[in-house]
């Protein structure tokens, strides 16, 4: 380059600083794009991390109401046990007493 003319040098330098522009605003376009891309991302994760909120304190309220539901079957199979209890003593008499002839 330094046995060209100075004319010549200055159009490859010309040359070379038009490349070295085009690749910054190319580039610099590229950093635009993804930190645009970056916000829509965190906007998108501030979003999600919301509704896991929500999702995690409903299924809280479903696990106490699960626990809830499993503590009354327990109340209900005794009183149906009571129940049923209560039919076979009275059919016991019934049928003791309809021997005896009451």
């Amino acid at each position: 380059m330094e046995t060209q003319a100075p004319e010549t040098r200055i159009k490859l330098l010309e040359g070379r600083m038009t490349s070295a522009e085009e690749r910054i605003t190319t580039h610099g376009k590229e950093i635009d794009a993804l930190t645009e891309q970056q916000v829509r991302t965190q906007e998108r994760d501030a979003f999600r991390d919301k509704q896991m909120a929500s999702v995690e304190s409903k299924v809280d309220r479903i696990d106490g109401k699960l626990d809830l539901m499993a503590a009354k079957p327990a109340e209900k199979w005794d009183k149906a046990t009571w129940v049923v209890v209560g039919v076979i003593i009275t059919a016991v008499l019934t049928a003791a007493l309809s021997r005896i002839g009451f």
